[in-house]
C-alpha cells in the first residue's frame, strides 16, 4: 500500500528566507532522491496553525522506515541544522493511503483536515463523500497513521524545539479555488465533529523524482 509522509510545521519569525533556500534547493531534492520517494506537495496557509503543510508520496510506509532515509535523519546537512532549530509546532506523521477518489486531481488549494483522536474508516468515507459532493472539488484522500511509524528520536528531529505531535488519520480535498477548499472543510467538520482541525492550504509547489514507485 502506498506510504505518506505528512507534516505541519510553523516557523519562527524572520526565518522564511532560509526556510524556502532549504526546502527548494536543498531539502526536496534531497529527500526525493532517496529510493521509494515518488513526488512531495507543499502548502501555506494565511490563517491556519500550523502555517504550513508538506507531504511527501513514497512507494510503502516501510520506505521510511529504509537504511537510506533512516541515514538522512542520522546525518542532517549544515543547512539542515541552521534551519531545524526554527521550525514550530511541528506535526509529523507517517500514513498509508487508507482511500482516495477515483476522481482525483490535484488543485490550487487543499482542504487539509487533520484527526488527532480516534475516527473509524467508516466516518472518514462518509466525510469524503461529502467533500466529494462539492462541483469545484477535484478529488479526495484519506490517511491513516501507520503502524510502522518509527518511534525514536532522530539527530534531525532533536534540532526542532518543542517535539513532534502525530496524528491517527488525516482527510485531504483538492480543490480548485478557496471557496471551493471552504466547502469541502466544512462537509468534512460536518461529519468529523470535534476531532477535525481543518486548514485552507494554497499550493506551493509538486514535485516529482520521475521514478517509477
Amino acid at each position: 500500500m502506498p506510504g505518506i509522509l505528512a507534516i505541519w510545521n510553523d516557523l519562527e519569525e524572520g526565518a522564511d528566507d532560509l526556510f524556502e533556500r532549504w526546502y527548494v534547493d536543498e531539502h526536496i531534492p534531497e529527500r526525493l532522491a532517496v529510493p521509494g520517494f515518488g513526488a512531495a506537495h507543499r502548502y501555506e496557509s494565511q490563517h491556519a496553525t500550523p502555517r504550513f503543510f508538506c507531504y511527501y508520496e513514497v512507494a510503502a510506509p516501510e520506505v521510511l522506515a529504509s537504511p537510506d532515509y533512516l541515514g538522512r535523519l542520522a546525518a542532517p546537512t549544515a543547512l539542515t541544522r541552521q534551519v531545524m532549530p526554527h521550525f514550530r509546532n511541528m506535526i509529523r506523521t507517517v500514513c498509508s493511503i487508507a482511500g482516495r477518489s477515483p476522481r482525483f486531481a490535484l488543485g490550487g488549494w487543499v482542504a487539509a483536515s487533520r484527526i488527532e483522536g480516534l475516527v473509524t474508516d467508516d466516518c472518514l468515507r462518509t466525510a469524503a463523500a461529502a467533500c466529494e459532493r462539492h462541483p469545484g472539488v477535484l478529488g479526495v484522500q484519506w490517511w491513516r497513521a501507520a503502524e510502522q511509524t518509527p518511534s525514536a528520536a532522530t539527530t534531525e528531529s532533536r534540532l526542532r524545539p518543542g517535539g513532534d505531535r502525530s496524528i491517527r488519520a488525516a482527510l485531504i480535498a483538492e480543490a480548485m479555488r478557496e471557496r471551493d477548499a471552504a466547502a469541502a472543510a466544512a462537509g468534512a467538520a460536518a461529519i468529523l465533529g470535534p476531532n477535525v482541525q481543518t486548514g485552507l492550504y494554497c499550493t506551493l509547489g509538486h514535485w516529482s523524482s520521475r521514478r517509477e514507485l
